[in-house]
């Protein structure tokens, strides 16, 4: 599904994935937006039981994208 990573020495494991995920409190949603347009907004964020939580308010560019494809970067 995703390409194989070029630079493998630098891999985390996903342990240090989860260890700088509990350790962290913002980073980027990167979502298709309007008209198939690149749209990325900075969150706050809580990792809790292997899942990402957010805030966000129950309309906007934000929710009308993340309805519109399930397929984003963080």
């Amino acid at each position: 599904m995703f390409r194989e990573m070029r630079r493998k020495k630098q891999i985390l494991s996903e342990k240090e994935c989860v260890e700088i995920l509990e350790k962290g409190t913002a980073g980027v949603l990167a979502l298709l937006g309007d008209n198939d347009y690149p749209y990325a907004v900075p969150i706050s964020y809580v990792y809790y039981n292997s899942k990402l939580f957010f805030h966000g308010a129950k309309s906007g560019h934000k929710i009308d994208a993340i309805k519109k494809c399930s397929k984003a970067s963080f």
